[in-house]
């Protein structure tokens, strides 16, 4: 079984006939578009454009994931950033088109609702809807156009600079064991954060952001142009700050942000007393607990790795406890080689999934290095193909789910994963596994609560002025410390974090971190219902990742009797973390 992807059932190659001529026909979809938006006279007219955009998004969904794929795995493959580039410059060319239908929808007699049905597009009528609400944010049709087009070798450069030079980053790596020194990648020197051994840790740690000014005024370059560019878009749209649109995007009330943060807020120092705890029990000091041993394993089974053959097994064998259906999704991707298993010079960071609505597919980006949170990685991953397989059954323009909804199934699945888990181990091992609950509850609760902290800060000053390495260093270390409080050693911080996390360097997703937390959040709440009527669950659960792309998010949420903007909701999704927070500090006494 190969350890890479199989893309053959997208493309076979750049060269492949079938790839040429789905190029070749898009920009006639896209010409074709943009004449017939100059001539909408009735909506009849918004119907057959529909049906063309339907055709035209398919087509460049299957285009522009082929080509981000082989980039995602080879940063240096010319071809793949030379289509990445052609099809963003021909997206740009659509801008016309969808700011001549949102005006013809906001100004329109009549029930968008109504019309779509009389109209045989009624399966997007809140998609129509919601642009007809979008033409007050949308600048003149020129403006869209040269905005979308001027992105391509702005925002939409840098972003895949940054890309670039942290995938071609390497670290000189010194042993603690052996005194040995090498030169090893980014993403495998951040891997050693999982390292049973403390001095493995903090010298990976060490190396790390000993490389970080060989790139830093590259990235700096890059986010402060990325950030400026959203600032001043976001001003000619007539949003009074870029979370607005993100908010606006996500179809999220500010009422939804706010009951969520309230609710943080209210036990953010439960997350803190954790670490402390956890600092106090591997050792670390009574300061609070050093960057590097966030994610440090505890445990008597901390010490055990697993090939990533027995991480199939395990994934796939819990899934079907949830419903032989999530099984049958993770089975195929592991089965047909959908997933990019380990690190590699050229690769990029992290871990994600995307999907291919043209041939209802998905593939897996994973950097997996054996340890029991690779493990969880996969599962979350897959959670997300899962989340894919449910909407793809709707039309495309429907597939486009939110940000803040992205993260749910994922983080669902982890839970599938680890808590059927928990009931079969025995007690003296599952203190690891509990710990790697709370590591991830911390990371999308302090951790992307400074990241949102930063991402804030660094709007509100690239307002005035570029920012400098110092000023952006400062601002992280500022935001770190709000978040964390005591719960971190002040001393032991990570000051480059603005600089490996990619969310920070896309200008069409600002403020890409607290959808984490609303995910996170929501899953366990989710997760709660499930295990109080697991029988009647899984049914209402795919029907609700199904439809998550074409109504609000409070009302998708509604189906399962949710109601996301009382904050009473979040508080009792935490008091489940603070519980497990509580068996882990029990259990370390």
């Amino acid at each position: 079984m190969s350890e890479k992807w199989c893309l053959n059932e997208i493309y076979t190659s750049f060269d492949s006939a079938e790839f040429k001529a789905d190029f070749l026909e898009l920009p006639k979809i896209a010409e074709k578009m943009n004449t017939l938006s100059g001539e909408i006279i009735s909506f009849k007219d918004v119907a057959y454009l529909t049906r063309l955009l339907e055709d035209y998004d398919t087509k460049n969904d299957r285009l522009s994931s082929y080509a981000h794929f082989i980039y995602a795995t080879d940063t240096s493959n010319a071809d793949a950033s030379k289509f990445i580039y052609l099809l963003d410059a021909l997206n740009a060319e659509t801008s016309r088109m969808k700011v001549r239908l949102a005006k013809y929808l906001a100004k329109t007699d009549g029930d968008i609702y109504a019309l779509a049905k009389e109209n045989d597009v009624e399966e997007y009528a809140f998609q129509l809807k919601h642009m007809s609400e979008e033409y007050s944010h949308m600048m003149s049709e020129d403006e869209e156009t040269l905005a979308a087009l001027m992105s391509n070798t702005g925002s939409g450069a840098w972003s895949m600079l940054q890309d670039k030079i942290i995938s071609m980053l390497t670290c000189e790596y010194t042993c603690p064991k052996t005194d040995e020194t090498k030169t090893i990648g980014i993403n495998e020197c951040r891997n050693l954060a999982y390292d049973c051994d403390s001095a493995i840790r903090k010298a990976a740690y060490e190396a790390e952001l000993a490389a970080y000014p060989k790139i830093q005024e590259s990235c700096a370059a890059a986010i402060n142009s990325i950030k400026g560019e959203v600032n001043l878009l976001s001003k000619l749209r007539k949003f009074d700050h870029p979370l607005d649109k993100t908010l606006f995007d996500s179809n999220m009330t500010r009422k939804t942000l706010d009951a969520m943060f309230e609710a943080i807020d209210a036990d953010i120092q439960c997350f803190r007393d954790y670490l402390k705890t956890k600092a106090r029990y591997i050792s670390s000091g009574e300061a609070g607990l050093a960057f590097y041993d966030l994610f440090a394993p505890v445990g008597n089974s901390a010490e055990k790795t697993f090939t990533y053959e027995e991480a199939q097994s395990f994934v796939a064998e819990n899934f079907g406890k949830f419903s032989s259906e999530m099984e049958k999704v993770a089975r195929l991707a592991f089965d047909k080689n959908w997933i990019d298993v380990s690190p590699r010079e050229g690769k990029v960071s992290g871990a994600f999934c995307g999907d291919i609505y043209a041939i209802k597919q998905f593939r897996v980006l994973l950097n997996f290095g054996g340890n029991l949170s690779d493990i969880i990685t996969l599962a979350h991953e897959i959670g997300h193909g899962y989340h894919s397989m449910q909407v793809m059954q709707e039309g495309i323009l429907n597939t486009g789910y939110p940000m803040p909804l992205a993260e749910t199934a994922s983080t669902f699945c982890e839970l599938i994963v680890t808590n059927a888990v928990l009931k079969t181990l025995p007690e003296n091992e599952k203190l690891q596994l509990i710990e790697i609950g709370l590591q991830d509850a911390t990371q999308v609760i302090l951790d992307i609560y400074s990241r949102y902290l930063f991402e804030k800060s660094v709007f509100e000053a690239r307002l005035d002025h570029p920012l400098s390495v110092q000023e952006l260093n400062e601002l992280m270390l500022a935001a770190q410390r709000a978040a964390y409080g005591d719960g971190l050693d002040p001393q032991k911080l990570h000051p480059y974090m603005w600089a490996i996390k990619p969310h920070y360097y896309s200008a069409h997703n600002s403020f890409y971190n607290f959808p984490y937390a609303f995910g996170h959040l929501l899953a366990n709440g989710l997760y709660k219902i499930y295990d109080q009527d697991p029988g009647s669950f899984s049914e209402k659960y795919n029907n609700f990742l199904r439809v998550s792309g074409k109504m609000p998010i409070t009302e998708s949420c509604k189906q399962l009797g949710i109601d996301v903007e009382n904050s009473a909701f979040w508080k009792s999704a935490i008091d489940v973390i603070k519980s497990q927070i509580n068996t882990f500090k029990e259990m370390t006494a």
